[in-house]
């Protein structure tokens, strides 16, 4: 009995979370009901808005990962205290909710779920499919979590109702309390669980409406464990070249498959009252714009994504906006040579330079360019036109922003002609999509000298680039950019298999790199920032340049200074301090990690590597 009541203490708020589970609030008073709880609906909580449940889990990507990665910089201009300045004391921690959520929800829920709901089923037998899911989305969320932060109290983790652990040890990623390699440990996981799908029978339960990623579909959710096995052993290239083989020889020729279209790919669907435009939520159209390193990769080429994933500026006709049409107007009056005056903010998508220090260069001023004119009636004047790009934040606010208080009436596009009902928008966390997979198997073939996964790395790479556009249009459409989808949009620009033949057809895209693929696959990630993170800690790409001017189909990143002197991207996140009970085992871990002389010789130096981010 004193498990189920820790049982019930922890899922309280799993069982109230929606109307679906409204059967199940009499468990709060009545704990032996606990056997007759529906483990498809304990699913649906344990996963329930997939890291990106809170407002924080928004607000905290603006200002960490899309801005080190250079999609988004502040509109006041790009600030030092993002990075590492390894002669100040500016060691930021990139925002990922990696940790909190593990312990917080996913993990703690898909654990009991396994553990307590379906041993106490009188169907347990009936539930294994859906134990095998949750079984590899726990392994995923761990992984996760060991991959930024280098260590956690894994193995012993979440054990005090059961086992009565109340100060448990930190597992390592190289290293569990065990002493076998953790990563071994995740990807066997993986790979039994796969097992059991596979051997799936017929009087299995599926999770059907219940599974917001792939709505029960067994054959998806295998080669979902297929593709992150392989996505798991890249990032151990480096550190475990003989695992990191072996797993890429094993999952490719599974019979089963990996995710091969973009209806395959893993995308966690929110229900619709997600993200449903609370104010903190719209400074990514308020208070960031689009940075010069994405938006000059995606003009230089004529990328059809460009529409899409970028809002024009103010020095033109057409912005979506009508206040911003109205000073275009008054710009053109009283300055009818701006296309040659202001020629540098006339092609309409321009970024600002990430480099802070370049805050008072041309580029990165304001988000917003103050212009000087004396009116009809001979008053000085000023107008106010928007020099820079911002980012569409459709894809993380529904219709970026339609209920606001803070939103001001220019940042926004037109309601009147745009909206799109907050009923027909389910907004998405994408896992891992079929383009990104594209561009691992093209590094893969590559560096294999031949092809893996029946393709040539370039047919990969090609086929990536195809799926990412076509896979941004789709996404688009749903979340209603009016580029993408309005005939009435000022920018009616969508995707068509006509405009991705034509990039294809340029000749820096008859060739593969690994810069190349790096490249492309950054530009993918928009929506995954996180892991375009991971991937440059991997590849050391995109490279940086002081101008990240685009050359041969490679995108670069822009150089960060401050005051001359050189800064760093973070590579990994501080280790969250436990409660005094447990500081013991927490001190002990940090030692652990130490002794990697790349990791640091502080927790919170976070120029410091993770042990398989090797130089």
């Amino acid at each position: 009995m004193n498990k189920i009541r820790y049982f019930i203490i922890g899922l309280i708020s799993l069982f109230l979370f929606s109307s679906c589970l409204e059967d199940f609030k009499e468990l709060n008073t009545d704990p032996e009901l606990l056997g007759s709880v529906d483990p498809k609906n304990a699913f649906t909580g344990a996963t329930e808005n997939w890291n990106n449940s809170q407002r924080h889990h928004l607000t905290g990507k603006y200002s960490g990962v899309m801005q080190i990665m250079q999609y988004i910089v502040s509109s006041g201009g790009a600030s030092a205290g993002n990075y590492v300045n390894v002669t100040g004391t500016s060691r930021p921690s990139p925002y990922t909710p990696y940790y909190s959520d593990y312990f917080g929800q996913i993990g703690l829920r898909l654990r009991y779920l396994v553990n307590t709901v379906i041993p106490l089923n009188p169907e347990k037998e009936r539930y294994q499919n859906v134990a095998a899911i949750a079984n590899i989305l726990e392994t995923y969320q761990a992984w996760l979590m060991f991959d930024v932060y280098g260590a956690a109290p894994y193995t012993e983790g979440l054990k005090l109702a059961s086992d009565g652990i109340a100060t448990p040890r930190y597992d390592l990623y190289q290293k569990d309390i065990n002493g076998k390699e953790l990563y071994k440990v995740f990807d066997e996981k993986i790979k039994a669980n796969i097992t059991i799908l596979q051997n799936s029978t017929d009087n299995q339960y599926s999770l059907d409406k219940n599974d917001f990623f792939y709505g029960g579909d067994i054959s998806k959710w295998i080669k979902f464990g297929n593709t992150l096995r392989i996505k798991m052993a890249q990032r151990l290239e480096k550190a475990d070249q003989t695992f990191y083989q072996s797993v890429i020889n094993e999952a490719i020729t599974h019979p089963a498959g990996i995710i091969s279209n973009n209806e395959e790919s893993a995308v966690y669907h929110h229900p619709n009252e997600h993200n449903n435009n609370t104010d903190d939520m719209q400074a990514l159209t308020t208070n960031y714009v689009a940075s010069r390193a994405l938006v000059n990769f995606l003009k230089k080429y004529d990328d059809p994504r460009l529409p899409i994933l970028i809002r024009r500026n103010g020095f033109g006709d057409g912005n979506n906006n009508s206040s911003n049409d109205e000073v275009f107007d008054l710009l053109k009056k009283y300055y009818p040579d701006y296309q040659t005056k202001y020629s540098q903010w006339t092609d309409r998508y321009v970024g600002m330079a990430a480099n802070p220090d370049s805050t008072n260069s041309l580029w990165s001023n304001s988000n917003y360019f103050t212009i000087s004119y004396v009116d009809d009636k001979g008053v000085d004047q000023t107008m106010t036109v928007r020099n820079n790009s911002q980012i569409e934040s459709r894809f993380y606010v529904k219709n970026g922003g339609k209920v606001s208080n803070t939103l001001g009436v220019r940042e926004k596009e037109d309601q009147a002609l745009y909206d799109v009902s907050q009923d027909n928008i389910t907004l998405f966390t994408p896992l891992i999509t079929y383009p990104e997979v594209c561009f691992m198997m093209a590094e893969i073939s590559l560096k294999a000298g031949k092809a893996i996964g029946g393709k040539e790395a370039l047919t990969w790479f090609r086929n990536g680039i195809s799926a990412s556009m076509e896979q941004y249009q789709t996404w688009a459409e749903k979340m209603g950019v009016p580029s993408a989808m309005n005939s009435n949009s000022d920018n009616y620009n969508p995707i068509t298999v006509e405009k991705i033949e034509s990039y294809l057809s340029r000749t820096e895209f008859q060739t593969v790199t690994l810069e190349k693929i790096a490249s492309q696959q950054w530009v993918n990630l928009f929506m995954r920032p996180e892991e375009a993170w991971a991937s440059w800690k991997r590849t050391g790409l995109p490279a940086f340049k002081p101008q990240p001017i685009p050359e041969n189909g490679v995108a670069f990143l822009e150089e960060l200074k401050t005051g001359g002197d050189p800064l760093l991207i973070p590579r990994r996140g501080v280790l969250p301090t436990p409660n005094t009970a447990n500081i013991e085992n927490f001190n002990n871990a940090v030692d652990e990690l130490k002794k990697d002389p790349n990791y640091g010789t502080a927790v919170d130096k976070t120029e410091g590597r993770i042990w398989w981010d090797k130089p």
